[in-house]
């Protein structure tokens, strides 16, 4: 029976000590918070484990989704380092919660007209005007939303067109989702959302009279960032000669 509880003994002592040599969890990355317009999703990733790389110990943490609920998480205060919009009245609507640094416009883009694949029907913007058809557009207060509106009008069909609107969606991937489950007959997008994921699904047609309608994307820190070094640095990035491959090979156009 001794022999035993010294060997317990040992057993108890052996793991303490065990315990106190055990490696040191690893360090808590330091989080950059990029709240970023969703059509940005796939160049933005692309840039994240450069970034990364280039700054050892830090977590790119983004939030997609469309510039007016992100203009909207900023005034009510949400935490954000860096805030990339795709229009400039959603980050001017940022901006009045004095939190944003001076903007800067680092990508443009174009808007494109997307049917489901088989249908051949539509050739352009007068079409959309066609009775009973099914339009799918992002709502007004979304920037993809307002140009589309603004190209209709300049088309000169915004008011027929708008009479056949059966959803608005909260950003532009909603948009593209409903008409590639064909769930609508056409729906107006940036050119960038028609991404590999949904190209064997739609049929892209080019919104002719729209183009001086040129989507342009803005890219700002937050004045209160607590690693302001760290945001300024991603708005560099983005900004500079990496961010413009990144965009240009998803098919945004230069600023």
């Amino acid at each position: 029976m001794r022999s035993h509880s010294r060997s317990g003994a040992a057993m108890a002592v052996a793991l303490v000590l065990g315990a106190c040599s055990s490696p040191a969890s690893a360090p808590t990355k330091a989080e950059l918070h990029v709240a970023a317009a969703m059509s940005l999703k796939e160049a933005f990733v692309d840039l994240e484990a450069g970034f990364e790389a280039e700054h050892p110990g830090v977590d790119v943490v983004y939030n997609f989704a469309g510039s007016q609920i992100l203009a909207a998480q900023i005034v009510e205060g949400a935490p954000a380092d860096v805030f990339a919009s795709a229009d400039q009245a959603q980050m001017q609507r940022a901006a009045a919660s004095n939190r944003i640094q001076p903007a800067r416009v680092f990508a443009r883009n174009k808007l494109v007209i997307v049917t489901p694949i088989a249908d051949s029907t539509i050739q352009g913007p007068a079409d959309l005007t066609r009775p009973g058809l099914r339009l799918v557009l992002a709502g007004e207060a979304v920037p993809v939303g307002a140009y589309a509106r603004e190209a209709l009008g300049r088309a000169g069909v915004r008011d027929a067109a708008l009479a056949n609107v059966v959803s608005n969606e909260e950003n532009v991937r909603g948009v593209v989702g409903k008409v590639a489950a064909g769930e609508a007959d056409a729906g107006v997008v940036y050119a960038t959302d028609v991404t590999d994921a949904v190209a064997g699904k739609l049929r892209t047609v080019a919104f002719a009279g729209a183009d001086d309608v040129v989507p342009a994307y803005e890219i700002a820190a937050l004045t209160d960032s607590p690693q302001p070094a760290l945001a300024a640095a991603f708005v560099e990035l983005v900004s500079g000669p990496a961010g413009a491959a990144a965009l240009g090979k998803r098919g945004f156009l230069p600023p």
